[in-house]
């Protein structure tokens, strides 16, 4: 007797479909991903409301007509970095004397709607001469 079962399951899936969905989710979020930028987001410098006092070794200066300053003497931009230098030098003598084993601190002070990359210019002039930079803050209005 040959009895043939009548039910025969097939056990295939068919995945075109799933592929194409796939690709379009894909596509999808590469296009919205590159149009998105999360680091281009206007941000106004913070003020500080911060009682702690800073060391204030060498003082560095932006006027908004863009003079240079290294403590109070005025310096023209080809020479920030001798004079910087030379003033950083001078404040680690002075510590050697004293017996103080502290790093030079320099105080940058600018304007606030000075451009990010003049800060970087200073924080990679500060790398180079291997001190500290801390940014000159306005105190809040409580």
């Amino acid at each position: 007797m040959g009895l043939k079962k009548r039910n025969k399951f097939n056990a295939e899936f068919n995945m075109s479909s799933l592929t194409d969905i796939i690709f379009l989710l894909l596509i999808f979020f590469m296009l919205t991903s590159s149009l998105t930028s999360p680091n281009a987001q206007d941000i106004d410098r913070p003020t500080s409301n911060s009682k702690t006092p800073s060391p204030q070794n060498v003082a560095l200066s932006l006027t908004k007509e863009g003079k240079y300053f290294v403590d109070s003497d005025e310096v023209l931009e080809s020479q920030l970095l001798e004079k910087l230098s030379a003033a950083v030098a001078k404040e680690r003598a002075k510590n050697r004397e004293k017996g103080i084993e502290t790093e030079v601190t320099v105080v940058l002070n600018v304007a606030m709607d000075e451009t990010t990359g003049t800060i970087v210019k200073f924080m990679k002039m500060s790398n180079k001469l291997g001190v500290r930079l801390i940014l000159a803050t306005q105190a809040t209005k409580d």
